[in-house]
């Protein structure tokens, strides 16, 4: 498996990855001094959907949802009912109108990208006064019990110390610093919040299972291996406490 490649991993992704906090959905839509009937937003890198589902349930019904990768984009559409667009495009190079959206998103795929043509490229498909965010969903792992014990097997055992990023590092350490120094944007304001949630260990294991830089770090065997070592201390657990910190930037155009 290749780092950035979730052709594999597309079933997974839609099944066990968990939505976004609602509270900063709102906020985000709230930042751009719109109704969310008036707002027409595009959600780029968007995987099969997670967050542009968030926005549609927010209110906003005009979301365009562009994905580079095509079984992505498949199940994307095979698993979406709401009633908006799934098309083929990259951050660089959306493929979509110019000065045409109120709302440019990437939802924990923004580190994939070549930062410096994919913020060109959203500020020329944003509107005079358009907004762009950046938002994530990483578990504080310390917080839950379970948590500690999984990571420090991945850490002590597996010897994966970083991630490409777990919305806690990489880009997000100096985001706010690399949006102002475009000259795109005019302010960035971050959000946060927690989400506690607890899963079944299918839901657990579906999520790990959809995770793509340690499967590529690790190969095929020794990823097994990690998954059923994280079987084997979910038999002391009913259930998975999760704590899913939702983290966004939000930067306004100007």
């Amino acid at each position: 498996m290749k780092k950035g490649d979730f052709s594999s991993l597309a079933k997974d992704y839609a099944n066990y990855r968990p939505g976004y906090n609602r509270d900063v959905v709102n906020h985000i839509i709230f930042s751009t001094g719109l109704n969310p009937d008036e707002i027409r937003a595009a959600d780029v890198g968007a995987g099969t959907g997670i967050f542009a589902s968030s926005l549609y349930e927010c209110g906003i019904k005009n979301v365009t949802a562009v994905e580079p990768n095509d079984e992505m984009l498949k199940v994307g559409k095979e698993v979406n009912t709401k009633d908006f667009k799934f098309l083929k495009g990259s951050a660089e190079k959306t493929n979509l109108p110019f000065k045409s959206f109120d709302l440019v998103s990437m939802a924990s795929s923004f580190h994939w990208t070549n930062y410096a043509k994919a913020l060109k490229e959203f500020d020329n498909l944003l509107t005079e006064n358009g907004i762009f965010t950046a938002i994530w969903n990483p578990r504080l792992t310390e917080k839950s019990e379970v948590e500690s014990r999984v990571q420090s097997l991945l850490s002590n055992k597996y010897g994966v110390l970083k991630r490409v990023s777990s919305g806690r590092s990489g880009i997000t350490e100096n985001l706010k610093e690399v949006l102002l120094e475009t000259g795109y944007f005019k302010s960035v304001l971050y959000l946060d919040a927690v989400d506690i949630i607890y899963r079944s260990h299918e839901d657990y294991l579906g999520a790990w299972r959809s995770v793509n830089d340690i499967q590529a770090e690790l190969g095929w065997k020794k990823f097994n291996s990690f998954i059923a070592d994280v079987e084997s201390i979910l038999v002391d657990y009913q259930e998975v406490e999760v704590h899913y910190l939702t983290r966004a930037w939000v930067a306004k155009k100007g």
